[in-house]
């Protein structure tokens, strides 16, 4: 972290400290462990579901089982915007401890129910905790690590996310071979040190201090004095940005497709191979080793891929960010089409393409939460990444396991005259497919993103305020005295006149 007594190099030229790849490092456990958590009721689902496996009063419906994750999304995307708001003006890693604490306490809590009920509101606790680190994680890396340098950070920071998962699945299906609420007994006493760690060695970065010598304006907007009209009043200024309208909405189609095919991929190929003609039978175990496998390769692979991509394409172009995204899920709906028409009949198939589909959607993580922090001033990044959190899970995998649950209840009903463990797999397989369109929607949405990205990034430098004094109002001024933020080819790619600046042309020094 920078203090104000520190030498700034310009941020081309500053190497990342070793103090802030330590923070990286922190937050990417957190992160590992967060998706270990959230992806171990996958890993056991099939076991849930059984009442003589756990107890409950009842077998659990696909309906009920995609309800685990859905109460759980509910909590940490309504939270999220809070906490955002919270992180905007007061210690970022405080508050990311407490909210570990409360995950610790809820996710052990787990492994101790005896009804369904009971379960659900746990699960919902759990998502409380992690709505901490999620929204204000991503931010501290963006005020930690320079613009030029900060996607490979980030792509390593959600690097996490398919090796938590992958590593949530076999977990959970290690735990099946004994009891599952061990699979609920192994992140907690992880979580509780991380939250120490985040209390004793984390200090909270200056707003913007990535920046340089370069602040926003936003810290000179008057907002109302009303807390809630202020979250109102930012929340407003942050949606009118269009590129973060429309990759945020982007986003949630993709979370939708993630979130339905790591939910039920695993339950899918177990009822698929039972049915095939050709290919091995998968249990529980197998079924979750082999997608936890694939889903960490893939991710290994794809998130870093993404941050490289990303630096190679902005020599040609300022959109590459978002037309990153936009063609890896319009090839990826093609794929998981493939990959779940091909399960019943080639179940080899189904894990070659389902493989391709998960490089696909992964390889655009990283450029995504680039574009949210580079579109919007470094004050309100924090409630601008809670934002991007609230509208991904509220139309993505909040409601994609729990839809899907439902449309696979409906479908069985036509296939009532066949044997129940056919009626089981078409109902899942057939419900899949609402996937795909979601895939391909998200794609049309990243291309209208590509379409007001120059303009808008180029708007967010233009309210760049020096610390010496001079405010930047042009985009050729920008582009000499802070070249990272205003790449070669934007004069090329986009003229046109800008919004005038929110701030006049000389301010008072304050240094």
């Amino acid at each position: 972290m920078l203090s104000d007594e520190e030498p700034r190099a310009p941020p081309e030229e500053r190497r990342v400290r070793m103090k802030e790849i330590f923070v990286v490092w922190v937050l990417f456990l957190i992160n590992l462990f967060n998706y270990i958590d959230r992806y171990t009721v996958a890993g056991v689902l099939a076991l849930i579901m059984q009442k003589e496996k756990t107890g409950f009063s009842h077998d659990l419906s696909d309906s009920e089982a995609g309800l685990l994750t859905t109460v759980f999304i509910i909590s940490y995307m309504i939270l999220s915007p809070l906490f955002g708001f919270l992180g905007d003006r007061y210690n970022r890693p405080m508050l990311i401890a407490v909210g570990l604490v409360l995950w610790a306490a809820s996710t052990l809590a787990c492994s101790f129910v005896t009804e369904y009920w009971q379960l659900l509101v746990f699960r919902a606790f759990v998502g409380v905790g992690e709505a901490s680190y999620a929204a204000l994680a991503p931010t501290i890396i963006g005020d930690l690590i320079p613009a030029n340098q900060r996607t490979f950070y980030l792509s390593f920071f959600f690097i996490g996310t398919p090796v938590g998962g992958a590593l949530g699945y076999i977990i959970g299906g290690e735990a099946g071979k004994h009891n599952w609420r061990w699979a609920f007994r192994v992140s907690p006493p992880f979580c509780l040190v991380l939250a120490l760690v985040m209390i004793v060695l984390v200090k909270d970065p200056e707003r913007g201090g990535s920046e340089d010598d370069l602040a926003t304006v936003s810290q000179e907007i008057r907002s109302p004095d009303n807390p809630i009209m202020q979250l109102l009043y930012e929340t407003w200024s942050i949606l009118k940005i269009k590129t973060f309208l429309f990759s945020s909405i982007a986003f949630a189609c993709l979370a939708f497709v993630i979130g339905a095919i790591t939910y039920w991929v695993p339950v899918f190929v177990q009822r698929a191979s039972s049915i095939a003609t050709h290919g091995p039978r998968y249990d529980n175990t197998s079924a979750n080793f082999i997608f936890g496998v694939l889903a960490c390769v893939s991710g290994l692979v794809s998130i870093p891929f993404g941050s490289v991509l990303s630096k190679f394409i902005e020599r040609y172009t300022q959109k590459g960010d978002a037309l990153i995204n936009a063609y890896g899920l319009w090839v990826g709906s093609i794929t998981l089409f493939i990959a779940i028409f091909s399960a019943t009949k080639w179940i080899y198939g189904f894990w070659l393409f389902c493989f391709i589909t998960q490089l696909l959607v992964f390889v655009g993580w990283a450029p995504n939460t680039a574009m949210v922090l580079y579109t919007c001033p470094p004050r309100m990044r924090s409630l601008a990444s809670a934002i991007n959190i609230l509208l991904s899970h509220l139309f993505g995998d909040a409601i994609s396991p729990t839809i899907q649950g439902k449309l696979s209840d409906s479908i069985k009903h036509a296939f009532s005259d066949f044997d129940i463990s056919i009626s089981d797999c078409y109902a899942l397989e057939y419900s899949f497919f609402l996937s795909c369109f979601v895939c391909l929607l998200g794609s049309v949405f990243y291309f209208l993103a590509a379409e007001n990205l120059i303009r808008d990034r180029m708007i967010a430098n233009d309210t760049l305020v020096s610390r010496r004094g001079t405010a930047i109002s042009n985009v050729s001024a920008l582009s000499r005295s802070h070249p990272i933020n205003a790449p070669t080819g934007f004069r090329d790619e986009y003229e046109g006149p800008l919004t005038q600046p929110l701030i006049s042309s000389q301010c008072d020094d304050s240094d």
